[in-house]
């Protein structure tokens, strides 16, 4: 909290533009305004924390400027569904557009140019599903031979680990095969310049890209062009990856745009979904009846080829993926910023480029919408709690709300899905601390930190028979 002479200081030189936004609780400003509870804090909690201590909304100052902390599902609802055009993204786009490139819809612009380039995305089509749904075998192949490798090391930190893990399944799914590790270490590079940029105190001019920046980016892309090129000179009718499937169904789509995004899908989602499944494996060892729960599921698919329908059969890896998404979401906050004129919003006046942040940490735990909140129990998703809380809902949207949601968010589940039940039919991921971890930040996404253990061959004959009741129920926070 400011002295009072920063207070005094603060409605001195800024008071005109505090008066409009009067009507709005919020946490007093300094002569920094509000700066101070974002140094050493992770963003996503201080909102957390601004709506248990102020409400639904509440209004922040980032120097002289104000901020609007949302928690308020109809207001979150307005802003990212029923009048996104008004509200652009911020300045992500300028952060990462040098990794990414300036095809993939991510970074568009709201309106026509973000139309257009969903359009052509091959992630938003009508034949998507059909796609996942594909991939369910080749994804279950790759996370296995991964984890057969992973079954020799005695120690592992699982952030890097099941990164890397991801990237290999990923690349399975977008064009057949596992690529070197070198182009893993490119995309990496590529992804660390962005972070530097999403993360920087200073105007980007002054952030300068890592050595070897250019010649990674050219190599990285480059790959996938010449498998793009490769691939439509020598179809192959019965490849099931998204590069072969693209080729079928949009034989017109260049072959430039086509790589770059197939390269943006990586950025889009290995963060996120090994993020996700660290959370999910670290919440697994608190609770070891949810975890043989899961691993006598697992065992049952591992009979076999496995298919979309068969994980749809197996409805306690779905429990599990969707309590690791609510209760650790990788991707907490989500900032918009309001048009060049005054804006409408909350019963106020927000002046031009006014930025709204948007995060799931409080409406995610929300008591007054789930049982025990801090609790990881996947039992709430049974029994029609899925239907009940889809994502992209008021209090569960890991993946963001409206159109501009990640487009890849069923892949993600499908992914998740295959890869605890893969994981957990072969091994038992044991970590060395299920003390809360510490949550750093790398592209956009949250970075568990310091989650270290080891992969535990898993016998069949040594997991124990359902008795037939549920699982007792989980009494330990996150």
């Amino acid at each position: 909290m400011p002295n009072l002479l920063s207070r005094g200081l603060f409605s001195l030189f800024f008071g005109g533009r505090r008066k409009p936004l009067a009507s709005l609780p919020g946490p007093a400003p300094g002569i920094l305004g509000n700066i101070g509870d974002f140094l050493g804090a992770q963003p996503w909690d201080v909102c957390a924390r601004y709506a248990r201590t102020y409400g639904p909304v509440a209004v922040a100052w980032l120097g002289p400027s104000p901020a609007l902390v949302l928690n308020d599902p109809t207001l979150i609802h307005e802003v990212l569904e029923t009048r996104r055009l008004e509200f652009e993204k911020g300045n992500i786009g300028d952060q990462i557009r040098h990794s990414v490139t300036d095809d993939t819809p991510f970074i568009a612009q709201q309106g026509e140019d973000w139309a257009r380039k969903h359009a052509m995305d091959p992630l938003a089509q009508p034949w998507t599903p059909a796609w996942q749904a594909a991939q369910v075998e080749p994804l279950r192949a790759a996370i296995l031979e991964s984890v057969e490798a992973l079954l020799q090391q005695p120690s592992i930190d699982l952030t890097p680990t099941l990164r890397k893990l991801t990237f290999d399944a990923f690349c399975v799914a977008t064009v057949g095969e596992k690529l070197p590790t070198s182009v893993y270490d490119d995309f990496m590079l590529l992804a660390a310049a962005a972070d530097a940029r999403i993360q920087a105190k200073l105007p980007l001019k002054f952030v300068s890209p890592p050595k070897g920046f250019a010649d990674a980016k050219e190599r990285f892309y480059g790959l996938f062009l010449d498998k793009v090129r490769a691939a439509r000179k020598a179809p192959a009718p019965h490849r099931v990856d998204l590069m072969s499937w693209t080729l079928r169904e949009m034989p017109q789509l260049d072959d430039v745009v086509h790589a770059n995004l197939l390269g943006g899908f990586f950025f889009g989602g290995v963060f996120s979904s090994s993020t996700t499944l660290v959370g999910a494996f670290h919440q697994l060892n608190k609770y070891p009846a949810t975890e043989e729960r899961l691993a006598l599921e697992s065992a049952a698919l591992g009979q076999g080829p496995l298919t979309l329908e068969r994980l749809k059969d197996a409805p306690w890896g779905e429990a599990v993926a969707y309590e690791a998404l609510r209760i650790l979401p990788a991707v907490r906050i989500f900032l918009r910023r309001t048009p060049p004129t005054p804006t409408r919003l909350a019963e106020v006046t927000l002046p031009p480029g006014t930025t709204l942040m948007i995060s799931n940490q409080h409406l995610h735990r929300d008591p007054s919408h789930w049982t025990a909140p801090e609790t990881f129990a996947p039992e709430r998703w049974l029994d029609g709690g899925a239907a009940r809380n889809p994502h992209g809902s008021d209090h569960f949207f890991p993946f963001g709300r409206g159109p501009r949601a990640c487009v890849a968010g069923d892949f993600a589940i499908v992914y998740l899905r295959t890869a605890l039940a893969t994981v957990s039919a072969r091994a038992r991921i044991h970590v060395d601390s299920t003390e809360p971890f510490e949550e750093g930040f790398f592209f956009g996404v949250v970075r568990p930190q310091g989650v270290t253990g080891k992969l535990v061959p898993r016998q069949v004959q040594t997991l124990h028979p359902p008795t037939g009741a549920p699982p007792p129920p989980a009494v330990e926070s996150a």
